[in-house]
């Protein structure tokens, strides 16, 4: 019996340390999607919010997220990258007028949940075309197709016990079908009947016998068939849960006479984001055959309940859920569903700390009125569970018996995906390909001028020119394997990065820098075959969509009036305005020179210069170029010291050395500008300056070219903000038509005092519409709620 204990006690012990070992080598992020509406017509906006968890929380390790639009081959229409802030980022897509109808999918993935594909979810929107003709959509057929698939709970039919087994019937769109039917032995006796409960699932009751066979003979719309069930187990356990209660989840199990001491010692383990909440004891001889696991303090979430053997085999496992979540309420405060009515609602969230929301208000009449997900299902069920859960979000609609009830079935019918025991007590974890990104980086690998050997005692240096007039400079020596990486890089739309390799040992040394393509350059595909994805069938066009059709093309029409004609009369810009507009910011502007590059060979820059500029004297020396002007450029009237009159250099307004310089191809120069005197100081070189421009543009010369090489970034993607009808800036009565499908959309609404006040206004057609607020707080707490006003 001593023996018993102490392996109880190693395995707890080894339990516990190999979930915190898995979980701190393996941290799962997960992401959630939210969207205005699930119904789009072609040219129209999809604006979107994304929330980003880990270890339950907002994540604070990725800062960047990747969301793409797909169509149904996977192919990517749009792409964009977005800075992370408190787990969440908002944009949107517009959708191009040619856009073909049907269905489309947005996923949102930060790079380390790569290494998880199983994790990554989707979205399916659904499009519509402006072309009437070309409109109708495929309709769902009535399909033979229908896959049964059975479910013992606990895992196995164990001869002689009473024995639960949930089934699930989906047809080819994964959609639920309902059946119904018998179960019948081998001798066609008839055992137990069933039938659908919910969405295609139901559960079975009977005690099966040793040595034999069991079918269901099932009835379904269309066709009925014989499908064999789990075969029975003559020894085991059975594992029976009860988790109707909101504070307990009571969990019975029972063992076969046949060999019936392997299972007397037993471990009841019950664990929960990778945290084990609950160990006990099951020892069938002293009568613990039973637990009462509390879960009232529990975070929501999926608890997943396991039995092991002594040896530390799992013997059975089922999953519950703990429903730990608040519902708030939106109040309303004015409602008026007049045209173009002033509308006001409020909602408390005073027991959620800081929290992050998004209001999206729809027009009913031109949307689904069902919501699929939100983002309570996204991050608490659809993203940990296999296989697709049909319209998720109603599980999360209300905490009733019935609703807690039907998503129990839900999860005796959908496997869990976090890990397998045997993977993460054997120390054996997924191999990781993805890195967490902390921030924007460029990264790449030198090797010597052969462009095949490594070089190990290199140096890279950066100027990074963002197009949001961002200038970072920066370098980074390459590691063992000659790779280098330059991370937490912050900038927006696009950069151009000029880069330049040196040997440290020998400078003077011609090297190759290869710089690796970023992940969102590489985004054109998505591989469908791992995400949990719904690619069930579009419905055909609804009434009220045709009525929106209608009604924009009548908008269309009242927009388009015949203008008389306009003659426009301009001003031909110059060259030099013209150059200082595409190259020089403001307080480069003004210079006493602006040379334009012209097309003559010069060995180097400096040959150029003194050609070009009056005054300019260049003295080559062992300790470096020396570059000023002479006396009569008057720029030593403004120095305390005349003797060192050395002007400031600049490459694309960033202050550089005569050495970067003079490495320039002289090809690669589009505009220099020469600051003497007061045009010096007002840039803040009291001795006079020298800009040189790069031309824009340039692709990646060959590595034997000396100076700098510069390729394009892209940066973060800049959100644009959601045009809000304001009808008291606006006369209600203004002769044009107003109809939107989106009422209002603000990712970042304001909480003041706990609560935060919703306002918008209708427009000419709305009679019916649902407000939906979603979000999450600091804490990793998260709500959802809806009203519809009608």
């Amino acid at each position: 019996m001593t023996s018993v204990v102490l392996c109880c006690q190693a395995l707890k012990q080894k339990i516990v340390t190999s979930l915190d070992s898995f979980s701190f080598n393996n941290p799962q992020e997960k992401t959630y999607i939210q969207t205005d509406r699930s119904q789009f017509l072609a040219r129209e906006t999809i604006w979107f919010k994304t929330y980003t968890t880990l270890y339950e929380r907002p994540s604070v390790l990725s800062k960047v997220v990747y969301i793409t639009l797909s169509n149904e081959n996977g192919s990517i229409i749009q792409k964009k990258q977005l800075k992370l802030i408190n787990g969440t980022a908002s944009g949107e897509f517009d959708l191009p007028e040619n856009i073909k109808a049907g269905n489309y999918y947005l996923n949102s993935a930060t790079l380390w949940m790569l290494n998880f594909p199983s994790f990554i979810t989707t979205k399916k929107i659904t499009v519509f075309n402006t072309d009437h003709t070309n409109a109708t959509q495929k309709i769902i057929p009535a399909s033979n197709k229908v896959k049964i698939k059975f479910f013992p709970e606990g895992g196995q039919l164990v001869a002689g016990l009473s024995s639960n087994i949930a089934f699930k019937a989906i047809n080819e769109f994964n959609q639920p079908v309902n059946i119904s039917g018998t179960v019948i032995n081998s001798k066609n006796k008839a055992v137990d009947s069933f039938t659908t409960l919910h969405e295609g699932m139901g559960i079975i009751n009977f005690t099966p016998e040793k040595g034999e066979t069991y079918f269901a003979q099932v009835t379904e719309s269309i066709a009925e068939r014989r499908l064999v069930l789990p075969d029975v187990m003559e020894e085991g356990i059975t594992l029976t849960v009860d988790n109707s209660s909101l504070s307990k989840c009571f969990v019975k199990l029972e063992r076969a006479e046949k060999s019936k001491e392997k299972y007397n010692n037993l471990l009841l383990v019950a664990q929960e984001h990778y945290k084990v909440v609950y160990i006990a004891k099951i020892n069938f001889e002293e009568g613990l055959d039973a637990a009462a696991v509390s879960t009232k303090n529990l975070p929501p979430g999926i608890l997943h309940l396991t039995v092991f053997t002594t040896e530390g085999l799992p013997l059975a496992e089922r999953s519950v859920f703990v429903a730990n979540y608040d519902l708030p309420v939106i109040a309303s405060t004015s409602v008026n569903i007049n045209k173009r009515a002033k509308n006001s609602f409020e909602i408390d969230l005073s027991s959620y700390t800081n929290p992050n929301a998004a209001v999206s208000v729809i027009n009913l009449q031109v949307d689904a009125p069902q919501q699929y997900d939100n983002v309570l299902s996204g991050l608490l069920l659809s993203s940990d569970v296999k296989g697709q859960v049909y319209q998720p979000a109603f599980y999360f609609k209300d905490k009733r018996p019935a609703t807690r009830q039907q998503l129990d079935m839900v999860m005796m019918v959908n496997g869990w995906t976090r890990f397998k025991w045997q993977e993460v007590l054997s120390i054996k974890f997924p191999q990781l390909h993805y890195p967490f990104e902390t921030g924007l980086s460029v990264s790449g690998k030198v090797t010597h001028a052969n462009g095949k050997a490594a070089l190990q005692s290199a140096k890279i240096n950066l100027i990074i020119k963002g197009v949001d007039s961002t200038t970072i400079l920066s370098e980074a020596v390459v590691n063992s394997q000659s790779n280098f990486v330059v991370s937490d890089i912050d900038f927006k739309k696009e950069a151009t990065i000029y880069y330049q390799g040196t040997n440290q040992k020998k400078e003077s040394a011609l090297v190759s820098v290869k710089i690796n393509a970023d992940y969102i350059d590489t985004l054109r595909q998505l591989n469908f075959a791992s995400f949990n994805i719904d690619k069930s069938g579009t419905t055909s066009l609804e009434t009220g969509i045709q009525d929106l059709l209608s009604a924009k093309e009548k908008v269309a029409k009242e927009k388009s009036k015949l203008l008389a004609e306009v003659v426009l009369k301009s001003k031909k810009i110059s060259v030099i305005d013209s150059v200082n507009q595409l190259y020089a910011s403001a307080i480069f502007e003004n210079s006493d020179h602006t040379l334009v590059m012209d097309e003559g060979y010069y060995f180097d820059i400096w040959q150029y210069l003194q050609r070009m500029v009056p005054g300019i004297t260049i003295n080559k020396a062992d300790e470096g170029t020396m570059v000023n002007f002479n006396r009569n450029s008057g720029t030593d009237f403004f120095s305390n010291d005349a003797s060192n009159n050395s002007v400031q250099l600049f490459l694309n307004e960033v202050p550089t050395s005569a050495s970067i310089i003079e490495s320039i191809n002289p090809g690669d120069v589009a505009v220099v500008k020469v600051f003497k005197g007061v045009t010096g100081i007002a840039i803040g070189a009291n001795r006079g300056a020298i800009a040189i421009y790069t031309k824009k543009g340039i692709s990646t010369r060959d590595w034997r070219d000396r100076g700098f090489d510069l390729i394009k970034k892209a940066g973060y993607n800049v959100s644009r903000e959601f045009y809000a009808m304001d009808y008291t800036k606006l006369a209600p009565e203004e002769g044009f038509s107003d109809v939107r499908p989106t009422l209002y959309w603000n990712p970042q609404i304001t909480i003041k005092n706990s609560k935060t006040v919703i306002e918008f206004f209708n427009d000419d057609i709305c009679k019916k519409y649902k407000v939906i607020i979603e979000g999450m707080d600091e804490n990793g707490k998260l709500f959802s709620v809806e009203k519809i006003v009608e």
